[in-house]
């Protein structure tokens, strides 16, 4: 079994919400609220790791989970894993969508209509976040253990565009809520995403020859 979720609220996710890429914002109130609450309802579910983005607001929701689900003495393993992180979104980071969306209208379009082709400004492409994610995921898979990812937003929806075999350009389908959890089927997934990010190189390989 493999859970993803989304940390918990951060002042940024108000509105008027700001980009938050990789800037290293904390939880709010709300936000450790709702990490305690998704903590107590994962009791039971046998999870035996947490595995973290490096960013601090996942970090905190880690942290509060693992200290929900101990038993005694005993918490579920935790590693740290930088893949899991948002996208780093360059120098969108610490603006507002409103604002960039007035600023730059034509950018903003191309994120929006063709997120699959965008690369952030000073950042890095959807793509990019993708492989080093599912890399994340494929290696939890092959650990074996019942294991709970705590991440991000878009790393979430890129989870899910994989897993529906809808593609990037499926992006800004459907929600992303902080606190939000989705289940990964887990039976095969590490061989599934091993063919996928080989295709996916060799495709890449191929436009650029």
């Amino acid at each position: 079994m493999i859970l993803l979720l989304r940390h918990g609220q951060t002042d940024w996710n108000l509105e008027p919400t700001r980009c938050q890429g990789w800037a290293d914002v904390p939880l709010n109130e709300t936000g450790r609220a709702q990490a305690r609450d998704r903590g107590r309802a994962l009791r039971g579910r046998g999870l035996d790791l947490v595995v973290t983005s490096h960013l601090t607001r996942a970090r905190e929701t880690a942290d509060i989970v693992r200290a929900e689900l101990a038993t005694g003495a005993r918490r579920p393993a935790l590693i740290v894993d930088p893949r899991l992180a948002e996208s780093d979104r360059g120098r969108w980071e610490a603006r507002t969508f409103a604002e960039i969306a007035a600023s730059k209208p034509e950018t903003w379009r191309r994120y929006r209509e063709h997120p699959e082709a965008f690369r952030f400004p000073g950042g890095e492409t959807l793509v990019e976040q993708q492989r080093r994610v599912l890399g994340c995921l494929r290696d939890v898979a092959l650990d074996g253990r019942h294991a709970l990812l705590v991440t991000h937003g878009g790393s979430m929806r890129l989870v899910r565009c994989f897993t529906a075999g809808a593609g990037i350009a499926a992006f800004h389908e459907g929600e992303a809520r902080n606190g939000m959890l989705l289940e990964v089927a887990d039976d095969g997934l590490a061989e599934r995403i091993e063919r996928y990010l080989l295709g996916n190189a060799q495709a890449v390989e191929a436009r650029t020859r």
